[in-house]
């Protein structure tokens, strides 16, 4: 018994997965006829031989009186030859199913006069009507190698503008219209298809102008003050979207950072301590290209002299410096 609802559950799945996948395709789905394109056109048929241009601006189908003058047939006296064409038992047809939205503009014939091949749209018309894929994609990808005001919005749409805002892309839900949620959205949305954004925002005029006016959330007082630096480390390719090579330069030169403070210079040359450790570890050169100390004399580690660390560095610290903020040892003692 278990078998047998096995089997059914199987057989329900099956026939759902059918449904959809002839869903998904309309091009697979059954309209009652059938027609091999490919066979005719090995024959040296040419489109227009059976799509000829009418007053509704779209190609014409072929109906029983055009096929008749290839092949011999008697409406009237219906037979085994209808199956070559007719799928179903009563020969009926369902219409051609529309796959362009009713605001979409599409004039075959304009296409036609420039010359366009059929076959460069339809390049598969016996799987599918229309080229896989984006399709808004494709039609710009060939109207840009045309003429480039082609991809202006009124030449294919009746309602569609710069100053329309998409509420979908590719069947998702984008927020357009949720100006808090679009605030914290917008930034991920951009980057998972920047080409459909450039459709009406430029990135110069649209994008850096923007954050330029109105800085992103986590530029807070303390991000200012404390922050900025540490994140900037980690990555500044994000903030070089905003902020010029020389940015960080100008504003420093004018705001010192936060640990230049309480002694940091002359006379207790607080500062001096952190050049005792490798300059590119201080972070220094961050600002400071070249570190000089002309008044100090050199180490007595540049002539080869080491002994006991603790004669000259307080606890024993080799990199701590015995200068008078933290020892009572004498520059004479190791200069």
């Amino acid at each position: 018994m278990r078998k047998h609802w096995l089997a059914a559950i199987l057989m329900a799945v099956s026939l759902g997965a059918c449904a959809t996948f002839q869903a998904m395709h309309p091009g697979h789905k059954d309209r009652g006829i059938k027609f091999p394109h490919k066979k005719h056109a090995e024959e040296g048929m040419a489109c227009a031989d059976c799509h000829a241009n009418n007053d509704k601006n779209e190609p014409g189908l072929p109906n029983h009186e055009l096929c008749s003058t290839c092949h011999d047939f008697d409406v009237d006296k219906p037979d085994d030859r209808c199956k070559y064409c007719h799928t179903r038992a009563d020969q009926k047809v369902d219409p051609l199913p529309k796959h362009l939205n009713a605001e979409v503009k599409f004039a075959h014939p304009a296409h036609v006069d420039k010359q366009v091949e059929c076959a460069q749209c339809h390049t598969n018309p016996d799987a599918s009507a229309l080229p896989a894929g984006d399709k808004m994609k494709f039609c710009m990808d060939c109207h840009a190698k045309t003429r480039k005001e082609l991809n202006e919005c009124a030449v294919c749409h009746s309602e569609l503008s710069l100053t329309t805002v998409p509420k979908f892309h590719n069947g998702v839900r984008v927020p357009h219209d949720n100006p808090q949620m679009w605030e914290t959205l917008h930034g991920q949305e951009s980057k998972r298809d920047p080409e459909f954004c450039s459709i009406c925002h430029d990135r110069e005029t649209s994008c850096e102008d923007c954050h330029r006016k109105n800085p992103p959330k986590s530029h807070t007082v303390a991000w200012r003050g404390r922050s900025h630096g540490l994140r900037a480390s980690w990555d500044r390719t994000k903030c070089a979207a905003c902020h010029e090579e020389d940015s960080c330069i100008q504003c420093h030169k004018r705001t010192e950072p936060s640990s230049h403070h309480g002694g940091w210079g002359e006379p207790l040359n607080r500062h001096c301590v952190n050049c005792h450790y490798p300059p590119s570890g201080t972070e220094c050169t961050v600002c400071h290209e070249s570190i000089e100390h002309p008044k100090a004399l050199p180490s007595p580690h540049n002539i080869g002299l080491y002994g006991a660390c603790g004669t000259c560095h307080p606890g024993g610290m080799p990199y701590r410096a015995p200068h008078l903020m933290n020892t009572s040892i004498k520059c004479v003692a190791c200069h």
